[in-house]
């Protein structure tokens, strides 16, 4: 996440960062199964925590195996392949979450983190057991669904991503210099500039991409390779992520006609963006900007 120091702007004056942070949390949820419970093997595009409330789980990542027992969790990047058994007579608790994020130095520290369980008593478990047990405590309540409910899990929500950026600082260390990572972040800042200054929406990003690579002096796929080592997403995947971000931020303005925000994102066509935006989101940029202004 964006650091949350302040910085000195003058005597007697400070400011935080400007933040433009978004993330996507699916499928949280708190769950008894009976002794015979398994869930087969899959894997996702989502970051997931999973942890053990009652009980022992059995779970294989990756061809490897970890047993559970109440408060180890584990922390899944995406793709990772797993598969999970409960142990034992008497049934399990669980709690698992899905997430993903944008904040690129975030996903950056998630990737590097080669570790994927944590028993109760480890760092990283104790640093993020209390925003889980917010969570856990949102999630049976009624007021869930409410405003409320809904803020006090965005807070919750910023807060592990906080503890958990925290605890994987502490455990892989700050950022290295080594070549891989500064070439990803080079060619993020360069995609970051692009869409700033010229998105392009009509073209797939392809073309953008084999630009950038041409001016860090690494073939595409090399830039596809090592951009998904570090960040965890090809680079067309960053863009379209970014796009995405920009086009809600101009949505949310009123000023704007959807016309013109389609041109600043470089359609050509209003239709091409709308299909575009349904694609990313499932509704049209004109029912996503009615939730902000009748």
């Amino acid at each position: 996440m964006h650091r949350l120091t302040a910085r000195n702007m003058g005597e007697g004056e400070f400011m935080l960062p400007d933040m433009d942070t978004t993330f996507r949390v699916f499928a949280a949820h708190w769950r008894r199964v009976e002794p015979s419970w398994s869930y087969p093997r899959h894997k996702h595009a989502l970051f997931e925590v999973n942890l053990v409330l009652s009980g022992t789980q059995r779970t294989v990542v990756n061809r490897k195996t970890y047993v559970q027992h109440p408060g180890d969790l584990l922390l899944l990047n995406p793709g990772d392949e797993h598969e999970s058994w409960a142990v034992g007579d008497e049934g399990m608790t669980y709690y698992c979450l899905h997430f993903d994020v944008d904040e690129r130095a975030f996903r950056e520290l998630m990737h590097r983190n080669r570790t994927c369980y944590h028993a109760s008593d480890s760092d990283l478990a104790r640093a993020i057991r209390p925003a889980l047990d917010k969570l856990i405590e949102l999630t049976a309540q009624e007021s869930a669904a409410r405003v409320e409910g809904r803020m006090m899990a965005l807070s919750a929500m910023f807060e592990l991503f906080g503890s958990l950026s925290a605890a994987l600082s502490r455990q892989v260390g700050d950022r290295t210099a080594h070549g891989m990572t500064q070439t990803a972040a080079r060619i993020a800042e360069y995609i970051e500039r692009a869409i700033d200054r010229q998105p392009g929406g009509d073209g797939d990003g392809q073309e953008t991409i084999a630009s950038i690579s041409a001016e860090v002096g690494y073939s595409l796929s090399s830039v596809n390779r090592m951009f998904s080592e570090v960040y965890g997403m090809s680079p067309r995947q960053y863009m379209s992520t970014l796009m995405l971000k920009k086009a809600k931020l101009l949505l949310m303005d009123p000023a704007l006609t959807i016309e013109e925000i389609s041109q600043r994102l470089g359609y050509h066509n209003i239709a091409h963006f709308s299909r575009q935006f349904k694609r990313w989101t499932g509704e049209p940029p004109s029912r996503f900007r009615s939730r902000f202004h009748e």
